[in-house]
């Protein structure tokens, strides 16, 4: 059987995940602080509705929209223009925002008020492609792990049936555990930025990727004014 798949227009990437994202999957984008989660997330929806036509939405909850406006423009990513456009949303779903809307004297839970606001504006723009950044945040609203881990599986499992979309899930990690979220998504990106003799170096690994004959090797990538760019053709070794 065929399987769709939805090309992220990132140099290089779509060489090591078989063409593309398959259709209706979600992918956890994993890594440390500066390893470039929020800009390949923004980059695959940037590219997504500038040249494939295919709207996205962008939840944050860590920085202000305005925040990511302003990142988003040091690589030459007029956000506020494809907003105008109809093409991009960029949703402020920080819990700053949420104990407002509590304040109105509204009963929604904090998971279900972001989720319903995803949906809503999915559903507005006709969204083919979805990232929340970040799962951290999220799971750090419940007040044990057990409704962490629920509420983590309910969202994965509600945006695998968001018609034609590819979803995309940010996680901050700092250590080489496993963690339970690798388990429930499709697919695992990882970007890792560690320290070698001569400065840093950075590299992506596609953890898995289901449904997909993808590459098992670590790939130097870099963080150009464009946005990240992944040599597919060379692999390092960390360790």
């Amino acid at each position: 059987m065929r399987i769709e798949r939805v090309p992220s227009d990132v140099p290089g990437l779509d060489k090591i995940i078989g063409g593309g994202f398959p259709k209706q999957s979600v992918t956890l984008i994993s890594g440390g602080p500066g390893s470039g989660k929020t800009t390949l997330a923004l980059q695959i929806l940037v590219n997504g509705a500038k040249q494939r036509n295919e709207p996205g939405v962008y939840a944050t909850l860590t920085e202000t929209p305005e925040e990511i406006i302003l990142n988003a423009s040091s690589f030459g990513w007029d956000l506020k223009h494809l907003e105008d456009k109809g093409v991009l949303k960029v949703l402020d779903l920080r819990p700053s925002r949420f104990l407002e809307f509590k304040s109105r004297g509204e009963s929604e839970t904090f998971f279900s008020w972001v989720w319903n606001s995803i949906r809503q504006e999915v559903e507005k723009i006709r969204a083919k492609r979805v990232a929340i950044d970040s799962l951290n945040v999220l799971s750090a609203q419940f007040q044990n792990e057990y409704q962490s881990r629920r509420a983590v599986m309910n969202l994965i499992e509600a945006l695998q049936r968001l018609p034609e979309c590819i979803s995309f899930l940010l996680f901050e990690q700092i250590t080489m555990e496993r963690t339970m979220e690798e388990f429930l998504t499709s697919g695992v990106i990882i970007l890792h930025y560690v320290p070698v003799k001569n400065g840093m170096i950075r590299a992506i690994q596609i953890l898995k990727m289901r449904r997909t004959d993808h590459s098992e090797n670590f790939h130097p990538f870099d963080i150009t004014s464009k946005g990240i760019k992944v040599n597919p053709n060379e692999t390092v070794v960390f360790f």
